[in-house]
């Protein structure tokens, strides 16, 4: 849901522009946490990271020739 709230502008940019730097903003109110402004990260960005995870998970995996590969074919189909 989206509402709208009553913020001077100056307010509004300054705390956009900290979202924007990768800052979470909690909303207070009476002492209680009641939301918060965090950046929207678009779905092609959340491809890339995944993408990128997926690389360095690679990386950390040992080698695996042809051979080896194939070996593991001609057992399966035994």
């Amino acid at each position: 849901m989206t509402i709208t709230v009553s913020i001077d502008d100056t307010t509004l940019a300054e705390l956009l522009a900290m979202v924007e730097a990768g800052e979470e903003i909690v909303i207070v109110r009476d002492g209680m946490p009641v939301a918060k402004m965090a950046a929207v990260v678009a779905d092609g960005e959340k491809r890339r990271q995944a993408i990128e995870a997926i690389r360095a998970f690679r990386k950390t995996m040992p080698a695996i020739t042809q051979e080896e590969i194939a070996e593991w074919k001609a057992t399966g189909r035994r």
